[in-house]
């Protein structure tokens, strides 16, 4: 007995399941405007508030490269120098975060340490020897300048520490004309998410805390008695 009363219950609750999210689709449906006016007010808003009120950062970036010997006689690449400055190349990715570089860069510049740490970013391409060094601030003069002055203040160091001469720069730092933080459309394409799952979720909340009881099946349903007599509405 206890058997069948639990099977009855879960069918039951399913079936209330199906007839909730059978309500809440079409309530979707219903209040399909809600949904298109919560998704372009809130994408509107977010893309002011970054316009307006977003601080902008420029990004400056030069690329460096770490090149290898070649034999004079055969005129070929020496391997030997590749694995060396493949294995030297993290050594160069340490140093140039190091306090060192970064304290001799915010003393040329007249800048705080933390200021030149925070804003600094150091890369090297998978399986290369190539070395990106990256600035961002809310100044593009500045973001370029943090840049020059740490691989002039690398270069230098690795020359007279490691007497180290086969660095080569391959991209010099320029001045951002666009910036890189934030983006617009990213960040209105969030809000127009945010503003559809915000509508939809108070769609739901409003078809789940609602129990009157609005036709025949719905109070044969909450009664748990059949309905023998169903009264149209007219209005007048």
């Amino acid at each position: 007995m206890m058997m069948n009363d639990n099977y009855i219950t879960e069918e039951k609750e399913k079936e209330e399941l199906e007839i909730d999210l059978g309500q809440f689709f079409r309530e979707l449906k219903k209040r399909w405007r809600l949904i298109v006016i919560s998704t372009f007010s809130l994408c509107l808003l977010v893309s002011v508030f970054t316009i307006f009120f977003v601080d902008k950062k420029y990004k400056s970036e030069a690329t460096i490269y770490l090149t290898s010997k070649v034999n004079e006689t055969t005129g070929t690449v020496d391997a030997s120098s590749i694995t060396g400055n493949s294995q030297l190349v993290n050594d160069c990715l340490s140093i140039l975060k190091g306090n060192s570089i970064l304290q001799n860069v915010a003393d040329t510049l007249k800048l705080s340490y933390e200021e030149v740490a925070s804003s600094i970013s150091v890369s090297n391409d998978a399986d290369t020897q190539i070395i990106r060094i990256s600035a961002m601030t809310k100044d593009p003069q500045k973001s370029k300048d943090i840049v020059d002055t740490t691989v002039s203040t690398f270069t230098d160091m690795m020359l007279e520490i490691l007497n180290l001469k086969n660095i080569t720069i391959i991209d010099y730092a320029k001045v951002p004309s666009r910036p890189a933080s934030p983006s617009i459309t990213k960040n209105a394409v969030i809000g127009a998410a945010g503003g559809f799952v915000l509508s939809c979720g108070y769609i739901f909340l409003a078809v789940l805390l609602d129990k009157r009881l609005k036709n025949k099946n719905d109070a044969e349903q909450f009664l748990e008695i059949p309905v023998l007599v169903e009264i149209p509405y007219f209005e007048d």
